[in-house]
């Protein structure tokens, strides 16, 4: 296990649910929300985001704040954290707004993604492809080369496959939930955690170590217990 601090920051709604069953269905700002990402993100050296998500959102979660930005220059750190995105089919369009994002990319796949996708050439060009595996990646692959490039602090973004691959991994030290005072339903609505799911006596145990509340919002912290 690297020493590599890995927060899973995450917002859901009273029911559970990190998206309506139609995920492209508006949704009202919240500002509250958005300044807690914000400010996590701001904290990371590098940002885990799921391809469903990307293919989603378009582009990456950048920092605006200017006092954010200030604090990460005094840190040493690079003005927007290093976004890199998980995907072992590499289904990803080189249209994508994101690849001309003024960032840093990453791009997390496997061999069987790289060898079976016609535009990897111009992917290449525009993110950084790293094999990680024939057909499933491998998480402690990595995780050291995250260390190996003075990764320090990981904060991961969801969705709930890349959440649930973490967990699985036994990577996720913290999460911050923020609980939104709504209720989507949906028994085909997104959930914060996918994949297989866990059975009780290995599901990942939690701590509540710190909650705040904004209005009717929830913001949870969690410490993973080992």
């Amino acid at each position: 296990m690297s020493a590599i601090q890995t927060t899973v920051v995450l917002a859901m709604t009273a029911d559970g649910k990190i998206s309506a069953v139609d995920p492209q269905a508006p949704r009202d700002s919240d500002e509250a929300d958005q300044a807690h990402v914000e400010y996590q993100v701001s904290l990371a050296d590098l940002i885990l985001v799921g391809a469903g998500t990307i293919r989603a959102e378009g582009v990456s979660f950048t920092i605006r704040n200017p006092e954010l930005l200030a604090a990460r220059k005094v840190r040493g750190q690079s003005p927007q954290p290093i976004t890199c995105v998980v995907s072992g089919s590499l289904d990803l369009s080189p249209d994508l707004p994101f690849l001309s994002q003024d960032i840093e990319r990453w791009i997390l796949t496997t061999r069987t993604g790289l060898e079976g996708n016609s535009d990897a050439t111009t992917l290449q060009k525009l993110a950084e492809l790293i094999d990680l595996g024939d057909t499933d990646l491998d998480w402690d692959r990595a995780y050291s080369l995250m260390a190996e490039r003075g990764i320090n602090k990981v904060v991961a973004l969801g969705g709930g496959s890349l959440t649930a691959a973490l967990a699985k991994a036994g990577r996720i030290d913290d999460w911050w939930l923020t609980i939104w005072p709504v209720i989507y339903g949906g028994k085909d609505a997104p959930s914060p955690v996918e994949g297989e799911g866990f059975v009780p006596n290995v599901a990942p145990h939690l701590q509540l170590v710190e909650t705040r509340q904004i209005g009717s919002e929830l913001f949870l912290h969690y410490r993973t217990l080992k």
